[in-house]
């Protein structure tokens, strides 16, 4: 195969670039978040697999320049970081959509739009380009010509299977954080409806509600049925591992519809953190 815009390739070669560029955006995405800033291995991904797709849809759209901006230098920097800048910004969009959550915001940086893309990011994506079009693709195109067209049949079917399975996990993982959330704000209202005037009721988070009431119960138990102590103790105790991965995966998620349970969440799951990390340099 010639070193051509991807939309001239067979069908299956593309998408194997697609997962190719997608593996290595993973790979990036763990090196910098997780080994340099956490120091430890996190799943940055939004699927259980090792891909960022992001990055896939990214490096396919630079693939589609005309092959005329292959040879030059500042063109192809510009069309990439613009054409690039664009995909993240409508996927940013398009997740929120299909998922009401924010997975990732950008509001802490300065030369943002609405939080979804920065200028940081963007100057990324030029050099991004530069390196799939000068360096990477054609060496991929070397590994395609290597596999031949009966392993990239076989790999590319395997592959889809894959992450297709991959896709609907995620998909029902999804579904039961919703739900979760749902749970958790729907109690806190309960809780607000029902002892919301009382004087000694604080609290913007179901979280904080249930302490509230907790905390009275031990002055007036008498006051509070059964069912809803059991309850608070059930939302204390309960280890949201869902919801916790979720966070770790994406630490600037925001979802305005759970904007207090999910910033009350993040509280605990940083303050479990930090006893694990206490507890670790306590053995040493």
């Amino acid at each position: 195969m010639e070193v051509v815009p991807v939309f001239q390739l067979p069908f299956k070669a593309a998408f194997l670039i697609f997962i190719i560029f997608s593996v290595i955006g993973w790979v990036s995405e763990v090196l910098y978040v997780g080994i340099f800033s956490e120091h430890k291995f996190v799943n940055r991904g939004f699927l259980h697999g090792p891909l960022c797709p992001v990055y896939g849809f990214g490096g396919i759209v630079i693939l589609l320049l005309p092959k005329e901006l292959y040879n030059t230098w500042i063109p192809l920097y510009f069309s990439s970081m613009i054409l690039c800048t664009i995909v993240e910004y409508f996927v940013s969009w398009l997740m929120e959509k299909m998922f009401h959550a924010r997975w990732w915001d950008y509001s802490h940086y300065k030369l943002n739009i609405k939080g979804r893309v920065c200028a940081l990011n963007s100057i990324l994506f030029g050099f991004m380009g530069l390196g799939i079009i000068r360096f990477v693709y054609p060496q991929i195109i070397r590994f395609l010509n290597f596999l031949g067209d009966f392993w990239m049949t076989v790999s590319s079917t395997a592959i889809a299977l894959l992450l297709t399975a991959d896709i609907i996990v995620t998909v029902r993982k999804l579904v039961d954080f919703n739900t979760a959330m749902e749970k958790i704000k729907e109690f806190g209202e309960n809780l607000n409806d029902r002892y919301g005037n009382e004087s000694w009721f604080k609290g913007t988070s179901a979280f904080a509600m249930a302490e509230s009431v907790k905390n009275h119960a031990q002055i007036e138990k008498e006051k509070f049925s059964k069912n809803v102590l059991e309850k608070i103790e059930r939302l204390q105790e309960k280890n949201h591992k869902n919801i916790e991965s979720f966070m770790k995966r994406f630490p600037t998620m925001k979802i305005e519809k759970y904007t207090n349970e999910l910033a009350e969440l993040k509280t605990r799951y940083i303050s479990k953190k930090d006893e694990k990390k206490k507890k670790r340099e306590d053995k040493k």
